[in-house]
């Protein structure tokens, strides 16, 4: 019985995510988890570590199922199978944290708590080697509970994997404070983390400049296939020439299209097609869109401000199995064999950050936004960030929504507004604090008139990194690490 309770605590954390949003859920899951874990059992305490964790992904990333038989082209039987192996790969990362703590606690003798302690910290840098290993994988993380509740002031000082920490260790004090054991070690833990809180509680960490823009996002809603068809190349063109044309009243001083809302490179496409939409537009307006673009033979997945070409970001994190294969040159022959058959994007090397009328956007492509490490902005000057997608291969699932969550999450970061254009949504304004001012609904064709105001400046995540985090859980291993040793030697 208790396996199975595992494994659907580990489901049910995903309610905390949207569409659902019932925070209280994630600590509710940890809770349970830690009490019914028996540490002293290294056999028992692997077998519910893996069901929890596959519980987690299974219901948090089931909607790849979809994303890798459309971009792959496999049969549903492979891509079930393929999604099964990645899942359980993924459950390795919150696995071996939980099985690490046990085997300590029985070899080296440790206190429970000290052990759970250990856990706690290995949970939040196995997340981060998560999101770096084999290109990374940063969907799905357990901070993500944090947008909408108390702890989302914590984002722009510790980031998404400082707020796993926080459940975790909030869930291990709750059971102490329940049983009324080992007081003396939490209380004073918890003053200071509440003392932590409300020092940066509604604080401004970056500062509105005198610059406001006014922004028109475009959902064109089109298919999300990547069709090379010359009539649906025209409809898509006419979609989007008839939907950014008659923006003279507005003015706005941004016009943004979504992810490569056609499939011919920028620089292939007839000049006179961009020329008469921009013809139509205010000549202050900037148009700035996804799109593939080519150069010297290499194929990049690139946001361009079309007013004004030179501006232009390739995109760095691709995705692997959708934008390239990794390892190609020594899996071709297996990636043949079971019909895997992808281009491969080149991966950019310029700046994220790109000029579009008299402001600095930076930019970010689709799957980029889920990194919260590489998302940083590390000039103060950059005045909001720019995003692009089409989630249109995740389909009718939970997807959408996450994927809008991750830009929440490198707002609050950054403390900039984020405007997303996604070709079959969810486009929206993002304020500074990760609230949606506007959006655009899943597949739903439309569009968003808004103002945002430049911001300026640093948060403690963007200015230090990560080095915020790995000091604050420095600092709680060497408390418990004194604590529970002197408790020990006293015994």
């Amino acid at each position: 019985m208790n396996y199975f309770v595992c494994f659907f605590i580990g489901w049910l954390y995903t309610l905390s995510f949207s569409p659902y949003n019932v925070s209280l859920l994630s600590l509710l899951s940890i809770l349970i988890l830690l009490l019914l874990l028996d540490l002293d059992s290294l056999k028992d305490t692997t077998i519910k570590a893996f069901l929890f964790s596959s519980g987690y992904f299974l219901s948090g990333t089931y909607w790849l199922e979809n994303v890798i038989r459309q971009y792959s082209e496999v049969g549903y039987i492979l891509s079930i199978i393929i999604i099964l192996f990645f899942i359980l790969y993924l459950s390795i990362f919150i696995a071996l944290p939980i099985i690490i703590s046990s085997y300590l606690k029985i070899n080296l003798k440790l206190h429970e708590n000290y052990s759970l302690i250990i856990m706690s910290i290995l949970m939040v840098f196995f997340e981060i080697i998560r999101a770096q290993i084999f290109t990374g994988y940063s969907w799905h993380n357990f901070g993500q509970a944090g947008i909408g509740s108390p702890l989302e002031y914590f984002f722009p000082v510790i980031g998404v994997h400082g707020i796993t920490l926080i459940i975790f260790l909030s869930a291990l004090i709750i059971i102490n404070i329940i049983r009324s054991k080992n007081l003396k070690f939490f209380l004073p833990l918890l003053t200071i983390f509440l003392l932590f809180y409300f020092s940066i509680y509604s604080k401004d960490w970056t500062f509105e400049s005198s610059k406001t823009a006014s922004i028109t996002i475009i959902q064109p809603n089109t298919s999300n296939k990547l069709s090379y068809d010359k009539e649906e190349t025209i409809k898509r063109m006419n979609i989007l020439s008839n939907m950014s044309s008659d923006l003279t009243v507005n003015s706005p001083d941004i016009v943004l299209w979504p992810e490569a809302p056609l499939v011919v490179p920028y620089n292939n496409i007839k000049k006179s097609f961009y020329e008469n939409i921009l013809s139509k537009m205010p000549s202050s307006t900037s148009l700035v869109t996804g799109s593939f673009y080519e150069d010297n033979g290499n194929i990049y997945n690139t946001i361009i401000n079309v007013s004004d070409p030179s501006n232009l970001y390739h995109k760095k994190h691709l995705v692997p199995f959708g934008e390239y294969l990794p390892f190609r040159e020594i899996m071709s022959s297996i990636y043949n064999f079971i019909g895997i058959n992808i281009y491969d994007l080149s991966k950019g090397k310029i700046s994220n950050v790109i000029k579009v009328s008299e402001f600095k956007a930076y930019s970010l492509i689709c799957y980029e936004s889920i990194f919260s490490k590489e998302s940083l902005i590390k000039i103060s000057e950059a005045d909001f960030i720019l995003n692009v997608s089409n989630d249109g291969w995740f389909g009718d699932s939970l997807a959408p929504y996450q994927h809008l969550d991750a830009l929440r999450m490198r707002a609050l970061e950054n403390q900039r507004y984020a405007i997303r254009s996604a070709n079959n949504g969810i486009s929206a304004i993002i304020s500074p604090y990760g609230n949606i001012i506007n959006f655009i609904p899943y597949n739903k064709t439309g569009l968003i008139n808004a103002s945002i105001v430049a911001r300026n400046g640093y948060t403690p995540l963007s200015r230090y990194g990560y080095n915020t985090l790995y000091i604050f859980t420095f600092l709680i291993f060497i408390y418990a690490s004194i604590y529970f040793n002197i408790k020990a030697f006293k015994r």
